[in-house]
């Protein structure tokens, strides 16, 4: 197996990893936390929620324009306004998580038979520059596994 072909394959299991640990530390909590705040100052479960549906979102947007474009531009987002502007406070939190399981499976399934190749497509991001599938996700990997440990720190505190 070469290098490329191993890095790949590892970088998929760990954004399956990540993505199935989001989802399942998420399904841990009960209906009824899921709007607490436990720890002042910082999020509910539901607003991760919200924030990680939000996010996946604009993953698959990126998966699907890196792999059906060349070099398409990616459009950042401002994410400190989307609680607001988004109505994070007013939005179903089930909905929020039947959206990410969703896009998760969605995109698992995409990733799981792109050739080779297209791990090395490139994207342009207007604050990183220029990057490639890998790369974008290897972000949203890492994104899921905060965030998880973001829900942990929610749960601990209830």
């Amino acid at each position: 197996m070469n290098d490329s072909l191993k890095n790949s394959k590892e970088l998929l299991a760990d954004f399956i990893r990540c993505g199935e640990d989001f989802i399942s530390t998420a399904r841990s909590i009960a209906v009824a936390d899921l709007g607490k705040v436990p720890i002042p100052g910082e999020w509910s479960a539901a607003f991760i929620l919200h924030h990680m549906c939000d996010g996946d979102l604009h993953f698959a947007t990126r998966y699907l324009n890196n792999l059906a474009e060349d070099s398409p531009e990616i459009f950042p987002f401002n994410e400190d306004i989307y609680p607001d502007r988004i109505n994070y406070a007013k939005r179903d939190p089930l909905a929020s998580l039947a959206a990410i399981e969703g896009i998760f499976q969605a995109t698992k399934n995409i990733l799981t038979i792109v050739p080779e190749s297209d791990w090395l497509r490139t994207s342009v991001h207007a604050e990183r520059g220029v990057i490639t599938l890998a790369d974008l996700v290897s972000i949203a990997a890492g994104h899921s596994k905060a965030h998880a440990e973001q829900l942990r720190g929610v749960i601990a505190a209830l």
